[in-house]
């Protein structure tokens, strides 16, 4: 209903029902709502506009995406020796041959190595990038689940069953998050695997610009058809675990009302961790592979164009692999995997859950 400026503030204003304009009256109610009211009988039409609805909407929204952020930056943070290690794990074949053989030992013997020659705080090389990439990524992550799950609760989706609705809005999540943040993933990774002196890249903005002379911007996607076979299963198989353990959990209560203690959250989401991860590792392997290709590769001798069209496609690197190292090789760093998924998949959704009822939002 096209209205005159004059509606801007209380009072007598016009508008027009099909063509003609009438006399109506603003009132502007204590809960925030705005009304159009009849004048005696010249308008039958009453229009409301609830201010109050609105303001909460985008706030809650708002709130989602700085929990999700939050959250996973604080359990990348935590997790960040471990995850620096499985990435080094994953790939150590394809470094150069000074450090071919460095992480082909146990977790242990891995671990004081690179303490020994890199220092203590080597341990959360790249993690810097890490929460770059991991705030938007978990911000976006978290929001689009919840928006889905949102839109299927009151849309006539035709899913019905719990499990389904959550699998298929984090699926839908991760494939969005993904997509969005993947360049600094691939730039994290990039920075995670320079080893002792061999600085290649000397921060996120310097490895920007040099992936993007040496391999065009291409190059910052390498590996996405990878990263989505991994993340979409997932982060789809994480939200729905986690989600119907939790409700397993609280069924078992006495009291259903009762919010889960930060134990039951940190177990629901090992849980949920471990089985996705169990699931997309050997996918997870060959991704990582992909990201680094034009930057370790062979003898060292080669250029990163070079370098990066010897194993350009995931199932040249996923050939590759299995002739060097067999069906082992797929999981290679699952350890310490497991061992990082346990708390990071724990507090990153225990931080959400907590993070949701400090802001009081109703998801």
């Amino acid at each position: 209903m096209p209205l005159d400026p004059e509606t801007a503030r209380d009072g007598a204003a016009t508008a027009a029902f099909s063509g003609e304009k009438r006399p109506v009256t603003l009132r502007r109610s204590t809960t925030g709502a705005v009304s159009f009211g009849d004048v005696g009988d010249v308008c039958t039409e009453t229009t409301d506009v609830d201010i109050t609805s609105l303001q909460y909407h985008v706030t809650k929204q708002a709130s989602v995406l700085f929990a999700g952020g939050v959250a996973g930056s604080i359990g990348k943070t935590f997790t960040a020796p471990l995850s620096r290690l499985t990435i080094l794990y994953q790939v150590h074949s394809m470094v150069t041959p000074t450090h071919k053989d460095k992480f082909s030992g146990s977790l242990s013997q891995a671990f004081m190595k690179v303490v020994r020659r890199e220092g203590v705080f080597a341990l959360w090389k790249g993690n810097g990038a890490s929460v770059v990439h991991r705030f938007p990524y978990s911000a976006v992550n978290f929001f689009t689940y919840e928006w889905m799950k949102d839109a299927f609760d009151t849309r006539q989706s035709g899913i019905t069953s719990p499990m389904l609705t959550r699998f298929v809005s984090g699926a839908v999540a991760a494939a969005t998050s993904t997509t969005v943040c993947y360049p600094i993933d691939l730039i994290r990774t990039r920075l995670i695997t320079q080893l002792d002196n061999n600085i290649r890249y000397r921060g996120i903005s310097h490895a920007f610009h040099r992936i993007r002379a040496e391999e065009g911007t291409r190059g910052l996607y390498r590996g996405l058809s990878a990263t989505l076979l991994v993340t979409v299963p997932n982060m789809a198989i994480n939200f729905t675990v986690f989600e119907s353990l939790k409700d397993a959990v609280q069924a078992l209560r006495e009291d259903a009302t009762t919010p889960l203690s930060a134990l039951d959250t940190l177990s629901c989401g090992a849980l949920s961790g471990i089985s996705s991860s169990i699931v997309t590792f050997p996918v997870d392997v060959v991704r990582r592979r992909m990201q680094i290709s034009g930057l370790h590769h062979g003898s060292g001798t080669e250029t990163a164009a070079e370098a990066a069209q010897a194993t350009a496609t995931a199932w040249g690197i996923a050939k590759e692999l299995y002739q060097q190292q067999g069906v082992r090789g797929f999981y290679r760093g699952l350890t310490p995997e497991l061992l990082k998924v346990i708390p990071m998949v724990g507090i990153t959704f225990g931080t959400f859950d907590m993070l949701k009822q400090s802001l009081h939002i109703d998801a």
